[in-house]
């Protein structure tokens, strides 16, 4: 990329991400910051490098009239230009709003119109076109930038390239001003979730608040030259942009692959040779896989879960020793050899995988938090009872409500949402808790402990949230499905139990006799696919289980206002059988 400058400002270590990042490129210049995957190879940019075009972004920015305090939107999946303005953003005062460019026009609309965004960064022409279709109604957009090549044909938008020549021609002497105007509790980003009505809410998150989920209360702890972190998942993913900003505070140097489910090259990995990886559960199964392909590995773990599953004496027997020291060091090395912790979150990791990575000597540490707490409330490190997840933070308070829900309190947590007092005051009570929604306890050793759900509501690995009665009432008003149960809670996915309307299937089908499986399969799928167009991708059912009786009342029963109760957890009791199918591979129930 042109335009780069060698006129870096250097703050004093600072009180925002912006600040402490350029003291950092200010401290380490030529050392690596990012491995970025470009055409099947990585290519590697060092702190001074990215500094300068996050300097001249910053400046750029300022130049096209943009003030302070204006959000601004990005609109894209990881490239170097989309890690470039989430810095530049912060560091110069712009609340920016991260959006994934799968979401449909009509959400997209409803989130640039509500945060009121002055300017959008989007990835390339198609991304161009879905918004300036959209800009007549968006008032207050006045700038569209390509990240992108190919920018200059494009009407009505400025190139990234072209922004990085203005700010390099731009007085760099200008950067200390910005930066010292930024304060700890200026609003840094506006974080939309769904909400039970499917309008979004936007999650404040202040410059301290950001800064504190890295601190987790304690100094600033600046990495060693050799660490390096590996980032398996979207920048969209709050985990995934959290791996990148701590990054960018500690000084450590970051690889970053946006792993497609089915995509996943387990060499890539071995060649980045990271000693640190931060992924979701699914891409971590998928890894998993891959590792028991590799030479004798599924063999020697078949055997190691055998013993392990005996009495104690087999676990301390001379061969469970050495499956554990012959199985180890092979994960190691297709790991790239140094690899030291892999970390986790958005949803439960299976307990085989668990126990496997345990065994080997690989710590997975997992973690709980909401987009309002951060992302990272506490983190289960050495931790592995099932629903255990960890002790909070230093700077995290956690208190269990009489009604066993949790709540938060501390720097970390969201001043509320977006031009929406009436969701603040009810998620943030007078003396700063906020309430999850979650259902917990404490164990004795102040770790807290999952027990259910307080609100009807499933936490997807992308952060978003989903209503299931909402999508169980569109499934019930389809003409083949009788009842419709929906899982997914912290699952990869959104799948359905489905108990269908034979009669209406076999009138619509006109078939004389008993309707085979594939019938029934196809009409259903038919409904539900109805049903998924008015969907969000996230909120999709993409497996069904065809269920032949109604769910039992203990389950799904019908109150005296007609409102119907589905009891989550008797469901996932009652039916584990059919939802571990859902998430298994291969899945009977897939749409085919």
């Amino acid at each position: 990329m042109s335009g780069q400058t060698a006129q870096l400002y250097s703050p004093p270590l600072g009180r925002h991400i912006g600040e402490i990042f350029f003291q950092r490129v200010a401290e380490l210049g030529s050392r690596p910051f990012l491995k970025l995957q470009r055409d099947h190879r990585f290519e590697d940019l060092s702190w001074h490098d990215f500094g300068a075009l996050v300097q001249n972004l910053l400046l750029a920015l300022y130049s096209l009239g943009l003030h302070a305090g204006e959000p601004i939107a990005i609109i894209g999946d990881n490239s170097l230009e989309w890690l470039c303005a989430d810095l530049a953003t912060l560091s110069g005062g712009f609340p920016n709003v991260v959006i994934a460019p799968a979401l449909s026009n009509g959400l997209l609309l409803e989130i640039l119109g509500h945060s009121a965004c002055r300017a959008a960064f989007v990835q390339n022409s198609t991304g161009v076109g879905r918004l300036l279709d959209l800009q007549v109604q968006l008032p207050a957009l006045s700038h569209v930038i390509v990240m992108g090549e190919h920018a200059a044909s494009l009407p009505g938008t400025v190139g990234f390239t072209d922004l990085i020549e203005t700010g390099r021609r731009a007085k760099a002497s200008r950067v200390r001003e910005i930066l010292e105007s930024v304060s700890a509790r200026d609003l840094a980003t506006i974080i939309y979730t769904s909400g039970s009505t499917g309008t979004p809410k936007g999650v404040m998150r202040t410059q301290g608040n950001l800064l504190s989920n890295i601190t987790n209360g304690g100094a600033i702890v600046v990495s060693t030259p050799e660490e390096m972190t590996l980032i398996v998942l979207s920048l969209n993913h709050l985990l995934g942009r959290f791996g990148f900003l701590k990054s960018a505070v500690t000084g450590r140097t970051t690889a970053i692959v946006e792993a497609a489910e089915l995509q996943l090259d387990l060499s890539v990995i071995q060649s980045l040779n990271a000693t640190a990886m931060t992924v979701v559960p699914r891409v971590m199964e998928k890894i998993w896989l891959g590792l028991l392909d590799q030479g004798n590995n599924r063999r020697l773990w078949q055997e190691l879960e055998a013993l392990d599953c005996e009495q104690p004496a087999e676990k301390e027997s001379r061969r469970f020793k050495e499956l554990r020291t012959t199985l180890g060091p092979a994960v190691r090395t297709a790991l790239g050899g140094r690899i030291k912790y892999i970390s986790y979150g958005g949803a439960a990791m299976p307990p085989r995988i668990m126990r496997f990575f345990e065994l080997i000597g690989i710590p997975l540490i997992g973690s709980y938090g909401s987009t309002e707490c951060g992302g990272i409330t506490l983190c289960g490190i050495g931790e592995n009872r099932p629903g255990n997840l960890g002790k909070p933070f230093s700077n995290v308070e956690i208190r269990i409500a009489d009604d066993s829900e949790i709540l938060v309190r501390g720097p970390t947590v969201t001043p509320g949402y977006f031009k929406n007092p009436a969701a603040t005051s009810e998620a943030l009570d007078e003396e700063g808790w906020f309430h999850t929604g979650d259902l917990g306890a404490l164990e004795e050793d102040g770790s807290l402990r999952i027990i259910g759900r307080k609100k009807d509501v499933f936490n997807c690995i992308d952060g978003s949230n989903i209503y299931p009665g909402f999508i169980e009432l569109l499934l019930k008003n389809e003409p083949f499905i009788r009842q419709a149960v929906l899982v997914g809670d912290r699952r990869p996915f959104v799948a359905a139990l489905i108990v269908p309307d034979r009669r209406g299937i076999a009138a619509a089908v006109k078939k004389e006799g008993a309707l085979s499986e594939g019938d029934v399969m196809t009409a259903l799928w038919l409904a539900v696919d109805r049903v998924n167009r008015r969907l969000e991708h996230y909120e999709q059912v993409r497996k069904i289980a065809l269920l032949e009786e109604d769910f039992p009342s203990e389950v799904r029963s019908v109150t005296v206002f007609t409102k119907v109760k589905v009891d989550r957890q008797a469901a996932a009791q009652r039916y584990a059988r059919q939802i571990a199918a859902l998430y298994a591979a291969p899945s009977e129930g897939e749409q085919p």
